[in-house]
C-alpha cells in the first residue's frame, strides 16, 4: 500500500474536506481525489468490499470514539475508555469479543446509580398505560422462565419499561444504550440456571410496587435484583467469558 496515498487519505479523514486536505499535503484537489479513490480500491480489494464501505466504516469508527485519524498520529485504535460505551453497537461488539471484568463491575455500578431512582420516579410518575406495560412485561418474563425461551430478552424489556416510565427525558433517551448494557449483565448472570426462577418473585414485587405506587418496596426490590446479579456474575463470569473465547 502506497505510504503517500495513505497520508493523503488520513488528511482527508481529518480535515473532512478534499480542498483543505489538498492544501495540507501540498497537492492539487484532483490528485488528492485520485489518491483516495485508489487507496479505497486497494483496501476494498483486500477486504472484499467496496470503496464506499471502507469510507463509511472509518467514519463510523471515528464517530464512535474507537479510531483516531490525524496527520500526526495516523490511524490508531483508541483505548476502550475513549469509546462511546452508550452506543448499543459498541457494547454489542465488546460483548461478542469478551468483556473485561472491570467493565461488568462498572456496569453494575451504573445500574445501582440509575435504576433505583428510575424505579422511584416510575412509582411516582408512571401513567396507567405504563403501569400496565410493566405488569405485562412481568407476565411475559414469567412465561419465558416457564418455557426457558428468550428469558434474557424478556428481562431486558421488563427493565426498559421501568426506565421509560421514569418520565426523565435523559433516562428515556438512554434506554437503547442502557438496554444493550443490561443485556450484557443478564447474559452473564443468567449463566446460573437457578438465578432465573429464584429472582422471579423479586421481579413480581418490583412490578407490583410500581402498580401500587409503593416507592420503598420498589427501590428495595430493584436493589435486591442488582445485588443478586452481582453475586451471580462474580460466580459465573470466568466461565461465561471462557466459553465466548472458545466459540
Amino acid at each position: 500500500m502506497d505510504l503517500a496515498a495513505l497520508k493523503i487519505f488520513l488528511a482527508v479523514a481529518h480535515e473532512r474536506s478534499f480542498s483543505r486536505a489538498a492544501a495540507k499535503v501540498h497537492r492539487t484537489q484532483p490528485a488528492v481525489s485520485q489518491a483516495v479513490r485508489q487507496l479505497e480500491a486497494d483496501l476494498g480489494e483486500q477486504l472484499g468490499v467496496s470503496r464506499t464501505v471502507i469510507r463509511e466504516a472509518i467514519k463510523t469508527l471515528v464517530a464512535k470514539g474507537m479510531l483516531e485519524v490525524g496527520p500526526k498520529v495516523g490511524t490508531r485504535v483508541l483505548p476502550v475508555r475513549r469509546w462511546n460505551l452508550f452506543d448499543p453497537q459498541v457494547v454489542g461488539w465488546l460483548s461478542r469479543s469478551g468483556l473485561p471484568e472491570n467493565f461488568v463491575d462498572d456496569l453494575l455500578d451504573l445500574r445501582r446509580t440509575i435504576e433505583p431512582m428510575a424505579v422511584r420516579w416510575a412509582c411516582e410518575r408512571a401513567t396507567v398505560e405504563q403501569v400496565q406495560a410493566v405488569l405485562q412485561a412481568y407476565n411475559a418474563l414469567e412465561r419465558a422462565v416457564d418455557s426457558g425461551i428468550d428469558y434474557n430478552r424478556a428481562d431486558q424489556f421488563f427493565h426498559e419499561c421501568i426506565l421509560a416510565a421514569s418520565h426523565n427525558q435523559f433516562i428515556e433517551q438512554m434506554v437503547p444504550a442502557l438496554g444493550a448494557l443490561l443485556a450484557v449483565a443478564f447474559e452473564v448472570s443468567a449463566a446460573d440456571p437457578d438465578e432465573l426462577r429464584r429472582t422471579l418473585p423479586i421481579h413480581r414485587d418490583l412490578a407490583e410496587a410500581i402498580a401500587a405506587r409503593d416507592t420503598a418496596r420498589g427501590v428495595w426490590a430493584c436493589m435486591t435484583l442488582i445485588d443478586n446479579a452481582a453475586l451471580a456474575i462474580k460466580r459465573y463470569y470466568p466461565q461465561v467469558m471462557a466459553d465466548k473465547k472458545a466459540s
